[in-house]
């Protein structure tokens, strides 16, 4: 299933506060000034590793500031959901999993709701 569509009915067990998610950055090197435009983040902060510009030698990621007004943000919120206890066998221990809702899907569950999600399932990796 992973990659797919699909549909989850869950009992909402935790949430998160809602959290900024950088999408598209731009960064702007130190030592010359050029913008590095729509660099896409995903799963961690990438930043330049060398300035575009042939008469900078900046090589260094740390030489690179975030333009936070031209870059990409959305809200998130991580819900912390578990299989229905009346939907798997008795004696079983309920099964949980992390759910991620984005921008207008955030603080729309809270703990205690039975809600069914639908989204296409990602392995995300730690750290």
């Amino acid at each position: 299933r992973i990659g797919r569509l699909t549909s989850v009915t869950a009992t909402v067990i935790r949430t998160t506060e809602v959290r900024p998610e950088l999408l598209v950055a731009s960064f702007r090197c130190h030592p010359c000034g050029l913008l590095a435009n729509a660099i896409p983040q995903q799963f961690h902060y990438t930043r330049p590793t060398l300035c575009r510009n042939p008469r900078c030698q900046n090589r260094s990621p740390l030489k690179f500031g975030l333009e936070v007004r031209k870059s990409t943000f959305c809200d998130w919120q991580r819900l912390r959901v578990q299989e229905n206890a009346d939907e798997i066998p008795p004696g079983s221990t309920p099964r949980s999993i992390d759910i991620i809702c984005r921008n207008e899907m955030v603080e729309r569950a809270k703990a205690g709701d039975k809600c069914i999600f639908t989204g296409s399932l990602v392995v995300i990796p730690d750290g």
